[in-house]
Formats: structure tokens, C-alpha cells, sequence
């Protein structure tokens, strides 16, 4: 019974009213809305959005974990485009003047490997996600739990990152790799 108690707990801690109801309420806003009002509902929420960051479309934060929706760290300037999902059973730290493109996916969480009759072992893993300064990601990109993206860098459309970026890279392909560095450019 106490594991049944530990559950309904989990499950109330991970279910954010606010952030909801914020949602519900921006799903029948219209598209011009300003990102800005976006972001001072999602603060208004309780996430940690800086208020000059910009948000496009509805946020889709999803976890497994208590108190998930306090992990995630939006920075200065960043920009979140349309139908992005965070996964933020471990912590997501998005740095300043970051563009997310539509359809991107950051994962913080999995699950081990199980034994032939269940191969999905039940327990979550959870590992943070960094995404550094001047960072973008763009459309439909994938980064996988315990992935950390160096300032600077760039991954392409539709890549799949499952390990560290160095600092100034371009990323591309399934899995990602670093196809070349980028200039350093204006700090």
C-alpha cells in the first residue's frame, strides 16, 4: 500500500495546475499573439523564463518525475519556436540567445535495459541537458538525456544528438556528428 500512496504522490506532484491551465488558455489564443505575453504566463506558471525570452507556440513539458516542471531554465533572449517538447525530469539549463526551431525534442530521461520479459526496465534514468549560449537548434531536432550543447553551436534539421558538443560546431545526422567547426564570429 505505501508504494500505491508514493504514486498518487508522484502523480499529484508531477500534475502543474497553472501551468495547465496556461496552456489551455493559449491554446485558444490566437497566433499573433506575442511570444512575450507567452513567456509572462508561462512565468506566471512558475517556470523559470527570462522575461525577455520569446515563445512562439505552446510549450509541451512533460516528465515522470516529482516537481519536474521546477527544472527547466529558459535564458536572455532565447527563442522557442512552435511545437516544442521538454522532457524535464532532470535539469534543462537553456542559455541566453538561444533559437529552439519547431518540432524540437529535448529528452532528459529513459530507462535502462531489462530482462528479456520486460525489456523496458519501469524505473526512470534521468540526466540533465544543457543547451549553452547563441546556440540553434533547428527543425526537428533530438537531444538525448545527458547531452550538453557548447555555446555556440549549431544543430542541423532533423539531427539526433545523443552525446556532447564541443563549443562552435555544426551537427548533422542520425546519430549527430560534428561535420565542421563554425567561425567564432562576434562574441
Amino acid at each position: 500500500m505505501a508504494d500505491g500512496k508514493n504514486v498518487m504522490g508522484q502523480w499529484r506532484d508531477s500534475i502543474h495546475v497553472r501551468f495547465s491551465v496556461v496552456n489551455l488558455l493559449l491554446s485558444v489564443t490566437p497566433p499573433f499573439v506575442s511570444g512575450f505575453v507567452r513567456g509572462k504566463l508561462y512565468r506566471f506558471a512558475g517556470l523559470d523564463v527570462d522575461r525577455t525570452a520569446f515563445i512562439m507556440g505552446n510549450v509541451t513539458l512533460i516528465g515522470g518525475t516529482r516537481r519536474h516542471h521546477e527544472n527547466l531554465k529558459l535564458g536572455k533572449d532565447t527563442i522557442v519556436s512552435t511545437n516544442v517538447t521538454i522532457n524535464s525530469d532532470a535539469l534543462v539549463s537553456i542559455g541566453d540567445n538561444v533559437t529552439i526551431g519547431p518540432y524540437v525534442k529535448l529528452y532528459t530521461s529513459s530507462h535502462d535495459l531489462g530482462p528479456g520479459s520486460r525489456r523496458c526496465n519501469v524505473a526512470v534514468v534521468a540526466r540533465p541537458v544543457g543547451i549553452e549560449k547563441g546556440c540553434w537548434l533547428a527543425v526537428g531536432a533530438t537531444v538525448l538525456p545527458g547531452v550538453t550543447i557548447g555555446h555556440g553551436s549549431v544543430i542541423a534539421a532533423g539531427a539526433v544528438v545523443d552525446k556532447d558538443v564541443p563549443p562552435d560546431s555544426f551537427v548533422q545526422g542520425v546519430p549527430g556528428v560534428v561535420v565542421r567547426k563554425l567561425p567564432l564570429g562576434n562574441r
